[in-house]
Formats: C-alpha cells, sequence, structure tokens
C-alpha cells in the first residue's frame, strides 16, 4: 500500500512539474492569420500577420508577434518584465502615462476577463473583451483579433 501512495504521489509529482512549464506562456497557432490592432483615438493601425512567420523561441503569446512586426512591419514597442511577464509601455504612439495604461482586448475566449470588471469594444464587426491575462500568457489564435490600446485609471 505504501508503495502504491509513493508512485501515485510521484506521478502527480511529474504532472505538476509538466504542466508549469507548459501553462508559463500563451500558445501561438503555426499556419494562418491573425490581425493585431493598436488603436490611439482616431488613428488605427491594423497589421495582417501570417502566423508561419513568427518565431516563438524566445517570446510568448502575443510579444511574439510584436516582436515580428518590430523587425519586419515598423511598429515600435517597449517592454518590461515583471513576475506576470512582459508588461508594454509603449506601442507606437501609445505610451504608458499621465494614469493612461496600455490596454489589450482579445477575440480569443480563453484568455477574456471574466471579472466583474470585464469590458468589451467592437472592432471590424468583432466583438473583443479584454484580456484577463498578460501579454505574454495572451493566446494567438488563427483568425484572432488582438486591440491594444490605452485606459485610463485616476484621471
Amino acid at each position: 500500500m505504501k508503495k502504491i501512495i509513493s508512485l501515485i504521489a510521484l506521478i502527480l509529482l511529474i504532472s505538476l512539474i509538466a504542466t508549469t512549464f507548459v501553462a508559463c506562456g500563451g500558445d501561438v497557432d503555426e499556419s494562418g492569420f491573425m490581425t493585431l490592432v493598436v488603436k490611439n483615438g482616431d488613428d488605427i493601425k491594423a497589421y495582417k500577420v501570417d502566423l508561419s512567420k513568427i518565431s516563438d523561441e524566445s517570446n510568448t503569446g502575443v510579444m511574439a508577434v510584436l516582436e515580428y512586426l518590430k523587425n519586419n512591419d515598423n511598429l515600435t514597442y517597449t517592454s518590461q518584465e515583471s513576475a506576470y511577464g512582459a508588461y508594454l509601455t509603449q506601442v507606437n504612439s501609445l505610451k504608458e502615462e499621465n494614469g493612461n495604461y496600455i490596454y489589450l482586448y482579445t477575440d480569443v475566449e480563453k484568455d477574456f476577463d471574466v471579472s466583474e470588471y470585464a469590458t468589451t469594444v467592437d472592432y471590424d464587426g468583432k466583438t473583443l473583451t479584454n484580456s484577463g491575462v498578460g501579454v505574454s500568457q495572451m493566446s494567438v489564435k488563427e483568425g484572432c483579433t488582438i486591440l491594444i490600446t490605452t485606459i485610463s485609471f485616476g484621471n
């Protein structure tokens, strides 16, 4: 009986360790297209991204898309590392300053904010919900739309 309990405990430990490494970042589909939108008031820049060209070796989730666009399509961004992954401080003309913060919306349901504070926006016939996970954990799926904008707190 003691051996069986030890074996079960070992299997649970191995499973926990394996899922810890898998759950670290958002996944990026290997093919298809997605749309990344940067919206600063009436200034809207939409990027159609071929996911087969995304290298997700050192970046995860939406960060891989941002890095690809930085290297191939004149998108600019700055970020800093936090306990929760990357934290965006600037994307193109969007800047974190004066109570404004970078805010992300998605149509990938598993990344939706499910709290009472969740908000939605409409873009190109789709309803997007603010992300409940960080930019590094956001999933990039074929056909998805990710919208980056700002939100104001404390003003």
